[in-house]
């Protein structure tokens, strides 16, 4: 157990690093660029904050769960659960765009994806809320932390404590499922459905068939990229909602390595999903090479600017000792 906390410290650095420049390079780029500004990168911009907020929060829980601190899991589920729903709405967009373009068109627009970004977070909040009372070792329905009353005998207060336990395990149990029905299935069956739908209308449900090599190369890219968006989803969410299940019913050790590995495959989609879904167009490429030229020529501006100054001074005193050799040449032929 020793080398493990070395391990997954110095995988999740690198990991956090792509996650917050990249994410926020994202945000940046959607928010000053107004030709991108649609529905889908509305959706995407939301994404990349929300995934950025999540690395930072997954890389603080990496280091406390290395270090046998005890911590509570609310922001970690929180911003999962807010990535997952933006990732879910994605896929609802597209489904609509290709299948449905015409109601695309006419109800898509950056208010209506506003309000789903709060619907959003509204809900994250009310099904997170449950974190406070299944982390909280102070809680009081804790057997260890139950109130003791003034009056009552210790027969009364084993009662007492018993059935708060009993109340909390039973409260405990039922959120991890609703947890995980809500955090997990659920989405997973709108986002293969919505990406089935499309790659079956893609290939089956349209008048031109995959005559035309470009148009056979773009269905197969597109096939290629709802492909690898089910798989990555599927395999880095996972192993992070089976989380609560090891933690109820496994032994100490394996939780803390299970707790690790599926922290690190959640840290690692919050790194993926700025290449999948902004990177990977040459547009948003190259924007963000224009961003970064800008800066790259406001500094050497700034530094430009100065040199300018300073060569500005020297030329003033060099043109006043001119001036001052003229005059004396101009009395002396006079004289």
């Amino acid at each position: 157990m020793e080398a493990l906390p070395v391990v997954t410290s110095g995988i999740s650095i690198p990991l956090l690093l792509f996650t917050v420049f990249g994410n926020f390079l994202v945000f940046v780029v959607i928010t000053k660029n107004k030709k991108l500004q649609n529905a889908n990168t509305c959706l995407i911009s939301n994404l990349a904050w929300s995934d950025f907020g999540f690395g930072v929060v997954t890389f603080l829980d990496i280091i406390l769960i290395s270090n046998s601190v005890p911590h509570s899991s609310l922001q970690f589920v929180m911003n999962a659960l807010a990535s997952i729903y933006f990732l879910v709405s994605l896929a609802v967009e597209r489904y609509f765009a290709i299948l449905k373009p015409f109601v695309h068109l006419k109800r898509a627009s950056t208010s209506l994806m506003w309000k789903v970004t709060l619907a959003i977070w509204i809900w994250v909040g009310i099904l997170s809320a449950g974190g406070y009372i299944v982390d909280s070792e102070s809680s009081p329905y804790c057997c260890e932390n139950a109130p003791i009353m003034n009056g009552t005998s210790n027969l009364q207060l084993a009662n007492v404590t018993t059935g708060a336990a009993a109340w909390f395990e039973i409260f405990s149990a039922i959120y991890i499922f609703v947890l995980l029905a809500f955090g997990l299935v659920l989405p997973s069956a709108v986002i293969i459905f919505c990406y089935s739908r499309v790659i079956y209308h893609v290939w089956f449900n349209t008048e031109d068939r995959a005559t035309n090599l470009a148009v056979f190369k773009s269905r197969r890219k597109l096939t290629k990229l709802f492909v690898i968006l089910t798989i990555t989803f599927l395999f880095t969410w996972t192993p992070t909602f089976g989380r609560p299940i090891v933690e109820r019913f496994g032994n100490g050790e394996n939780t803390t390595k299970y707790q690790l590995f599926s922290m690190l495959l959640a840290l690692f989609g919050s790194a993926a999903n700025p290449v999948v879904y902004s990177f990977r167009c040459p547009r948003f490429r190259q924007e963000v090479v224009k961003l970064l030229s800008c800066c790259c020529c406001k500094r050497k501006r700034s530094r430009n600017g100065n040199n300018f100054f300073v060569t500005k001074s020297i030329s003033l005193k060099e043109t006043k000792k001119e001036r001052s050799v003229v005059e004396l040449v101009s009395i002396s032929f006079r004289a």
